[in-house]
């Protein structure tokens, strides 16, 4: 079987797409944000390759006239859309990004211009998703909003329930206004998401998904997609940006450690470390809620990334963190990658290998836990004695003679449970575990 044999699209909520990989949506807080100017960025995608084109944050009404200058200084001085990036490291390891942001919204003439350009220059099979927001909880408004959403003629409308930028601007919880503990966290509130939801559903004949805060936590996200998918909504996206605070600067009295900000604000953490979180959800909604489909993102930064998720059951994938770090080339590589992955593995199409992965998801009183016992691999072994430095009772240093490891590990079979602690601890990957004899 060659590259040219496999098939690499998918379907999301019953649209078909060339790729299931694409970019997740993000502020557009740059000057090229209005309409045509934005179409520039969103082609680069398709070039590349991304199986879908995904539209922020569409609220109601008409930019200011500072915006749609493009004015910039008067749009600081007014505090608007101000951003600020964060790294976030471990060591040499980054583990992801934090951001805060102020006002990052998309309004309707701009969506309309961003379609129109964009419709003309799309393949038939790389559709329009489109994300409708309201800071309000009025379902009416919700509902009179997502129609007029719906006319600009994209293929899906998600709402906007998750992102935590509304939630940015206020640090003391008890005094949060309605646009950020209605808006944009609404899905941390099922009795307001839900009337929302039923009546965003209801308001068009095109298939809607909302996106899951990862404030609402497990296991109430279960309940939350489980109603949802019984209103009728199509897909779920499976994480998002945990609200978050950044690490202060421990050498500089505390400030905060933003750039070119005098202050520490709230903000969201995304990148690498949200994969893991993004697994969960997948795995778990698919699992049990096999009648909404998941749309999976966060932390996704390689091409295995895609193929894990869809074996975890998500019909398709969206990264920021991929392309902030590796380049807009990533969508193509992934391709390539996936093409070649699925030579290589047999498969001709994507539902080949979906949720086959869910087989093996299961609950720790479901599972037998094989009785092993660690082994040490005394060639790889480097003799630094991390292992038995834990709290482990059954690793102990011994001296040995002839050779340049001057010591090396004893595992004393009676202690140990084969719990995968040392081999955790091994910087050289020098335990494993075996049966015992």
């Amino acid at each position: 079987m060659s590259k040219s044999k496999v098939d690499i699209s998918t379907e999301l909520d019953g649209v078909k797409m060339r790729s299931p990989f694409g970019v997740s949506p993000h502020n557009l807080d740059k000057a090229w944000f209005p309409g045509a100017k934005a179409a520039e960025l969103y082609l680069k995608y398709v070039n590349a390759g991304a199986g879908f084109v995904y539209i922020p944050a569409i609220v109601p009404g008409e930019p200011t006239e500072s915006e749609k200058k493009l004015d910039f200084k008067s749009l600081f001085s007014n505090q608007q859309y101000v951003g600020r990036w964060l790294k976030v490291r471990e060591g040499n390891l980054v583990l992801g990004h934090i951001y805060t942001a102020k006002n990052l919204f998309n309004f309707l003439p701009w969506a309309k211009e961003l379609i129109e350009t964009l419709r003309a220059k799309l393949p038939e099979d790389v559709p329009i998703i489109v994300q409708a927001l309201v800071h309000e909880s009025d379902p009416d408004k919700w509902s009179d909003h997502v129609k007029r959403v719906a006319e600009l003629g994209p293929d899906i409308i998600e709402l906007n329930t998750g992102c935590p930028v509304g939630l940015m601007g206020v640090v003391d919880t008890r005094k949060l206004p309605p646009e950020a503990k209605w808006g944009m966290a609404m899905g941390a509130a099922p009795e307001v998401f839900f009337p929302v939801l039923e009546a965003a559903v209801k308001a068009t004949k095109l298939p809607v998904g909302f996106k899951l805060t990862p404030e609402s936590g497990y296991p109430r996200m279960m309940y939350i997609t489980e109603e949802a998918a019984k209103i009728g909504a199509r897909h779920v996206v499976t994480t998002h940006k945990y609200f978050a605070i950044a690490p202060p600067d421990i050498w500089n009295g505390g400030k905060g450690p933003f750039p070119a900000l005098d202050a520490n604000c709230p903000a969201d953490m995304g990148g690498a470390a949200l994969r893991l979180s993004m697994y969960k959800a997948t795995a778990l909604i698919s699992k049990n809620i096999p009648n909404i489909n998941c749309f999976a993102g966060g932390g996704i930064t390689r091409p295995e990334h895609v193929v894990e998720a869809i074996m975890l059951g998500a019909y398709a994938c969206q990264t920021l963190t991929g392309v902030v770090q590796n380049g807009i080339r990533l969508i193509t590589r992934t391709n390539d990658w996936l093409k070649e992955y699925m030579v290589k593995c047999k498969y001709e199409s994507i539902d080949d290998f979906r949720a086959v992965a869910l087989q093996y998801i299961k609950s720790t009183q479901e599972t037998n836990f094989p009785y092993y016992v660690a082994k040490v691999d005394e060639k790889k072994c480097t003799g630094c004695g991390r292992c038995a430095e834990s709290y482990c009772p059954a690793i102990t240093m011994k001296p040995v003679k002839g050779r340049k490891v001057k010591q090396l590990p004893v595992v004393d079979q009676k202690y140990c449970s084969c719990c995968g602690m040392c081999g955790f601890i091994c910087p050289v990957d020098a335990l494993s575990y075996v049966q015992r004899k």
